[in-house]
């Protein structure tokens, strides 16, 4: 219950999203289907339980941000110079979509198989996804075949298995240790010490290597070599993504989200004001983040809603902000998930409807507010997708 507790500690000036993001958020997507309920409902108990002592203490806002200088105007990104986040532009916020519609949206072809249950049994030379079930890992490739996927020995309960963006490369991570290979070679384990046992894995675009952060420290391992090499600056970052130039964009526990280019700090943006940012996707000039609501006004604004937001890369003025419903679920429990872009326009996301058999690949036009179905798969399984392959 330490959430909880540190959680009640804050709430008579402000809820950390981040806070929740390193205990409920980041344990209910290490789930399989024994947890998924549980934790999910886990993450809303102690969200909604954080509301409910705020609305005891007569604030009028039911739970309030992390304070922000009193500028919230954006300015130009100057090395030594935080950058204060705009508010949510209300002209960009769309329509409330519900993920429960997801089935009924049309399709998109990208390459995937479009529903990822009834395969084929056969070689897979080009995976476009991984499909790991908590007891067997397989590799689905787009025309629909499923191969079975041997793992090393000894991983254990609380695995990591992920498919590079290229879809030639595999890591996994778990109790026995940290294993990657070629698609069509042996596993090798990387004998270093300084990997974290149970870690969260970013790829670099390139696929040449893998981001491994732990509770503690985190490392960056080139494949190719081995060679492994502690990246100290991201201490404090919740969520990480590492863009097409190579800059590591990720979200502090201090509401901040800071940009690094090999170790050295280019830009640092507050953005308390934007509230419970996660799970940053990065493209050449915009970042989407899962957007949760912890401060609700009465009555209500139009961004008073969990969502997927799109800003600015530099001035994190809004693109676009598409709401879901307020059921503190979505994002705070990470069923609503960017995963990358497609082009300039069009996100990839994956979402799992609530009380839904199963969970989505969706597609998101920020421009025209269009999505579309790519593919589906059971809610008991994780996903991971090759995304040099979509499209």
């Amino acid at each position: 219950m330490t959430d909880l507790r540190e959680l009640l500690e804050v709430a008579t000036d402000r809820v950390e999203p981040t806070g929740l993001a390193q205990g409920a958020w980041a344990a209910a997507r290490r789930r399989r289907t024994a947890r998924r309920g549980i934790l999910a409902s886990a993450a809303v108990a102690v969200v909604v339980l954080g509301v409910a002592v705020a609305v005891r203490l007569g604030d009028k806002a039911t739970v309030q941000p992390a304070p922000a200088p009193a500028s919230t105007t954006a300015a130009t990104n100057v090395l030594g110079d935080v950058v204060i986040a705009p508010d949510i532009a209300v002209d960009r916020v769309q329509r409330v979509w519900d993920p429960r519609d997801a089935e009924g949206q049309p399709v998109l072809e990208l390459g995937v198989p479009r529903v990822m249950e009834s395969l084929t049994p056969g070689e897979v030379s080009q995976p476009v996804a991984l499909l790991d079930d908590g007891t067997q890992a397989r590799l689905v490739s787009a025309d629909g075949r499923v191969e079975d996927l041997r793992l090393p020995s000894g991983l254990a309960e609380w695995r990591d298995v992920s498919l590079s963006p290229d879809g030639r490369r595999l890591v996994a991570s778990g109790a026995s240790g940290f294993y990657w290979r070629e698609l069509d070679g042996d596993w090798h384990r990387v004998e270093s010490g300084d990997v974290p046992a149970e870690a969260q894995l970013t790829w670099l675009p390139d696929s040449s290597g893998v981001v491994v952060r732990g509770w503690q420290h985190a490392v960056l391992i080139d494949l190719p070599s081995g060679e492994v090499t502690q990246q100290p600056f991201l201490q404090g970052v919740d969520y990480l993504d590492v863009a097409a130039d190579g800059t590591f964009v990720g979200v502090t526990d201090s509401y901040d989200v800071a940009s690094w280019r090999a170790g050295r700090e280019v830009g640092r943006v507050h953005t308390a004001v934007l509230e419970g940012l996660t799970l940053p996707a990065t493209d050449a000039s915009d970042i989407a983040f899962a957007r949760g609501n912890v401060s609700t006004v009465d009555p209500p604004s139009l961004t008073d809603r969990d969502g997927l937001l799109v800003v600015d890369r530099t001035t994190f003025e809004t693109r676009a902000f598409l709401p879901v419903p307020n059921t503190y679920y979505y994002v705070h429990a990470e069923e609503l998930r960017p995963i990358t872009w497609l082009d300039d326009n069009t996100l990839l996301f994956t979402v799992l409807p609530e009380e839904a058999p199963k969970e989505y690949l969706m597609a998101w036009n920020v421009e025209t507010g269009a999505i579309s179905r790519v593919s589906c798969w059971e809610r008991s399984v994780d996903a991971v997708f090759a995304t040099d392959r979509l499209g």
